[in-house]
């Protein structure tokens, strides 16, 4: 039996069965936004005022899949994190990656014409066994976007371990319901607008605190700096010592109802 107390927190939950697409708010959530919404038409929000809601937000991820939050970037969607995960790479890797793997995971390899990469795929049920010595990274989404079935984790990090190989795992459609632990793979990508319940345009990336100075900030802007509120204008460049140099500018209403969901 659900919660009465839960169950209040989903009026439209009855018979909805697309959670997989795009998840439910919670009620604290509409509130947390309304009345941000409400602070902004009044005149009464401030730019610093949302860092709040960013710092919560990342915190709570971080616990979730058990990193610290210096291990965590935000962003607003897998694409671009995934993009900033292919700089690790050296030309004319090779990248391994499911078949029918979603696109946010593929398309940012194909884009790097400048790479040469090499991309093959694999059927998923093989893919442990398709990685060998002259596979450099093996991306691939804990749970597919298209049927629900699940990558074989354990296999697949065994294997990669076996051959040097780093691993990208996008968790987009299992973080929420499916336990995992970001530092189980190099890198992690994952939107938070489906089982995290939270507004569409807000993401989180994990990086291997090993990995994160080959990682290139290819967005790097403002919010990316050590303070971002006292780097935002001229020289030098001040990144961020942890992994906020790779956070992407934030859309702040939807960081609010992160925070909350």
């Amino acid at each position: 039996m659900i919660d009465e107390s839960v169950r209040r927190q989903f009026p439209g939950a009855a018979g909805y069965l697309n959670t997989a697409s795009l998840g439910l708010p919670p009620q604290v959530t509409v509130d947390a936004v309304s009345a941000a919404l409400a602070d902004w038409q009044a005149g009464a929000a401030t730019a610093p005022g949302y860092d709040r809601f960013i710092d919560e937000a990342r915190a709570s991820f971080a616990t979730m899949v058990d990193v610290p939050a210096a291990q965590v970037a935000i962003g607003a969607q897998v694409s671009p994190l995934v993009g900033m995960a292919v700089t690790v790479l050296e030309p004319r890797s090779r990248v391994l990656v499911p078949e029918g793997e979603f696109t946010s995971v593929v398309f940012p390899f194909l884009t790097r014409d400048d790479l040469g990469l090499e991309l093959v795929t694999a059927p998923l049920e093989r893919l442990a066994d398709a990685i060998d010595l002259g596979t450099a990274m093996v991306a691939f989404s804990l749970v597919q976007s298209a049927n629900g079935r699940l990558a074989a984790v354990g296999a697949i990090r065994e294997a990669a371990a076996a051959a040097g190989a780093l691993t990208l795992a996008d968790a987009t459609q299992g973080a929420g319901w499916l336990p995992f632990r970001a530092d189980d793979f190099d890198i992690t990508a994952t939107s938070a607008y489906k089982w995290l319940l939270c507004p569409r345009g807000t993401a989180f990336m994990t990086v291997r605190p090993e990995l994160l100075e080959r990682v290139q900030p290819l967005y790097a802007g403002w919010y990316s700096g050590e303070e971002p509120w006292s780097s935002i204008y001229g020289l030098p460049l001040r990144s961020a010592s942890d992994a906020r140099r790779l956070d992407l500018s934030p859309a702040w209403l939807s960081w609010v109802g992160t925070a909350s969901s």
